[in-house]
Parts: structure tokens; sequence; C-alpha cells
């Protein structure tokens, strides 16, 4: 039988608190999130390993180092309201939701939706709002958000995402290229004239985001 609350322990300091993440905040939210109860039954042994583990449907529970070391570069408050892009069955919105106002949370895929909501609601988190809705639209009815997690990789950002994003706020995400085996960690960041400006912070190999795909440009 495994013990959670000691594996869990172990993932923030063994894996988490050793690769820099030092925000008090993060390492508790990290700490106090069940996250077996985000994967399927035949996973849960498996669920504090530092790697990406499939959910099925094309999504994923990131790896906690890299995870972890995205919301540090972005540090959330209790000021911003967020926007998590690829929600999957919860886990990154209940870690936001312990640090920040709000959580909209878009997915697409009403198993994994089904999934985090019965999960949210046994752990209390009241703060996130669940937004079924195709990943690239993002949610703008709710716009402008301070912050916007996108949970996996992308090849590329729409406009449209950039614009849901308020002034000084931020965005966070892997960036990768066509068939690339790892992606670069970005941090980008809206200026007061509505330019986005972008920082690679580490290199991080994690699944892409069907969604975010580059698409093909036809040449005649």
């Amino acid at each position: 039988m495994t013990d959670f609350n000691k594996a869990r322990k172990n993932m923030v300091d063994g894996q988490i608190h050793t690769a820099g993440v030092v925000d008090t905040g993060i390492l508790n939210a990290f700490e106090t999130t069940p996250r077996e109860s985000f994967v399927p039954e035949k996973l849960k042994s498996i669920a504090y390993t530092d790697e990406n583990i499939d959910l099925g449907q094309g999504r994923f529970l990131l790896e906690p180092i890299v995870h972890s070391k995205m919301l540090q570069a972005v540090l959330p408050t209790t000021d911003d309201t967020v926007l998590e892009i690829g929600s999957a069955s919860g886990y990154g919105s209940a870690i936001l939701s312990q640090l920040v106002t709000t959580v909209f949370a878009v997915e697409n895929n009403k198993r994994q939706m089904d999934k985090a909501v019965r999960v949210w609601e046994a752990g209390s988190y009241c703060n996130i709002v669940q937004i079924e809705g195709e990943l690239e639209d993002g949610a703008p009815e709710h716009k402008p958000y301070s912050l916007i997690v996108i949970n996996g990789a992308v090849e590329e950002i729409p406009q449209n995402i950039f614009d849901q994003l308020a002034t000084g706020g931020r965005l966070v995400t892997v960036v990768t290229k066509p068939s690339a085996n790892k992606g670069m960690a970005t941090l980008f960041v809206k200026s007061h004239d509505g330019n986005v400006s972008s920082k690679p912070l580490f290199d991080a190999g994690i699944p892409v985001l069907a969604e975010f795909k580059k698409k093909i440009e036809f040449q005649f």
C-alpha cells in the first residue's frame, strides 16, 4: 500500500525543492494537493514519479519539476485571475486555486472534465470555474487574465490567446519545434503598448497539445 502523504512530501523535498523551487506558497500547494486523486486508479502508484503521466485522450499530468518551475517563473498571487488551458483531470487548476483569486479551466474532453469536477468537489476547491470549449479559443468571455498557463507544450500560440492577456499579464508554457524531443519553457509578458515579449526559461520535455500544433502551410 502506497503512503501517498509520504510520497507527496518526498516529491516536494526530493524533486521540486532540489530543482530550485523555493516559493513557499508553491511548495505548500504541491505538498497538500493529492496528485494521486487526479490519475486513473491503475496509475496511482506512479503518481509521484518525476515524469509526465499519460491520462489518455491526449492529456497528461506534467512532470512535477517542470510544472513547479513554470509556476515559480510567473509567481502566481492572490491578485491573479488565471486562465488554464488544457485543464485535463484538474490537477493544475487545483494547484493554482490555492495561489490565486480565480481559475478559469478550459477543457474540451468530457471524460477529463467530469473527473476534474468530482475531485474538485471532494477537495473543496471552490474558486475554479470549468469552461467547456476548444483549447485554442481560450475563454474570451472572461478576459482579461493576468496569468495564462497552457498545460502542455505548444508549437505555436494563436494571437487570440495573447489578446486575452491583460496589460502586464504573463503567459507560461513550453514551446517546441515540430518533431523535437524537447522544448523550452517560456515566459511571455504583455507590455503597456500591447506588445508581447518572450523569455526562455529552461529545457523541458512535455507532450505537445494537438490543438497547438503548427498548422501546415501548403505551397502552390
